[in-house]
Order: C-alpha cells, then structure tokens, then sequence
C-alpha cells in the first residue's frame, strides 16, 4: 500500500504580521490620492479599513494626521510620512503577505530600485502636472507667478465669503472670484499646499443634488474626484 504523502502546511501568519500590512495599506492609499490625503469615507468607499484602533499607530508614530471636517475625518500623509515610506518601500508590506499585497510588495521593491537609481524620493514619483505632492524640499510649494503672499490672500478670500468664520465652508465658486487675478494652477497648488500642511481642508458636496453647473467648473480634482468646498480650522 502506497503511503499518501503529508502535504506541508502553510504556516499561519502572526498577528503583528497582519497589522503591519494593514497599516502599510492605509499608508499606500493614502499617498496614491492626489496630495496624499483623502476622507475617510473615500478610503472606507475602497474596502480600506481605517478606524481608530486601525491608523492610531500610524498617527501616534507622526506619519498620518486626521483632521475633524464637519462630522466626518479627512487624514493626510505627514512629510514624515512621505520619508518614511520612501525610506522603507521594500519593507513596507511583510514577507509573508498574501494575494493582492504580495503583488504590491514586488511593485514596492522595483519602485524603490527605480527610486535609487534615479536619485529620486517617492514625492516627486507621485508628483503630477496637476498640482500633486513635491519632495520635501518644497512643500506644497505652487508654481512661482509672481503671486505674493498667496495663501494670506486666499484666508483673506475665504474669511469674504464665510463673513469673517472659521471652521466653515467655503464654495470653490465663491472662492475664485475674488482671486481672478491668480493663474488657476497656480491657485490650485497653493490650495493644495494648504491641505498638505495641515492649515486647510478641500473636500467635496457629498449631495450631488446640491450641484451647480458652477460648482462643477470651479472645482479642484484630485485624485480624479472632484473638490467643490474649502474648509479651514483657522
């Protein structure tokens, strides 16, 4: 009688195993939206799991902030954060992940090879001409028109249209306005430099009933999804 032969198990993966991947792909998603921040909600809409308990390590280690924008979180990658993972991209993911992680951690190892060769630092990979995250050198730096002081202008803007409150909304379309003067790009990175440093929040009309063909022309797109509303804590 042939003797079956004994199939090896697969060994069980740890627990901190499994909390590292999951805080790496918080991280990892966080940097692919444009300016490497997004609500909460737009990573829960993606399966991504990121509660309290699930970014705090993140948090407590200075490489995400959460941010309060109006009954929801809106969490961003810290310059910490951006070096840190750019620093550590093949070891991000662990070994022993599984299915779609385990593809990424192969992607993360050629990036960094990429990254190394070309004298690069992960910012400006995913840089683009819309206005998305710098290296650290510059920091939500917008492009020089000759723009003096123009993220005083835009609080100035933003206090005009909210009557003189922080900690309120902002429409995009009321905002532009009053700043005609400034080149749209240029206005759109400065924007987004604000929200990079933890000094503004851009977010979108949840209500799409609410939409104005105005509101659509006026708005900032990251990450392919649109921004209608400016929002600074103060």
């Amino acid at each position: 009688m042939v003797k079956a032969k004994s199939v090896e198990k697969k060994p069980q993966r740890s627990n901190d195993s499994r909390r590292k991947e999951r805080e790496s792909l918080i991280l990892l998603h966080l940097i692919a939206a444009h300016g490497g921040a997004a609500a909460q909600k737009e990573l829960t809409d993606r399966k991504v799991k990121c509660d309290p308990a699930e970014r705090g390590p993140l948090q407590d280690a200075g490489l995400i902030r959460t941010m309060k924008r109006g009954r929801g979180n809106f969490i961003e990658v810290t310059d910490k954060g951006w070096d840190h993972a750019g620093r550590n991209l093949r070891t991000l993911l662990p070994e022993d992940a599984e299915g779609a992680s385990a593809v990424l951690r192969v992607w993360l190892e050629r990036l960094a090879l990429f990254t190394a060769e070309q004298g690069k630092v992960l910012a400006d990979v995913m840089a683009s001409s819309a206005g998305g995250p710098v290296s650290e050198s510059e920091p939500g730096a917008p492009p020089d028109d000759g723009v003096d002081d123009l993220p005083g202008r835009i609080r100035d803007a933003y206090l005009a249209v909210t009557g003189g409150s922080f900690n309120a909304r902002a429409l995009l379309k009321d905002l532009r306005p009053r700043l005609a003067d400034v080149p749209r790009e240029t206005l759109d990175a400065a924007l987004i430099g604000l929200q990079r440093a933890g000094n503004a929040i851009l977010y979108r009309m949840d209500n799409n009933a609410t939409l104005t063909g105005a509101d659509r022309t006026a708005a900032l797109s990251i990450a392919g999804e649109p921004r209608h509303m400016l929002w600074i804590p103060k």
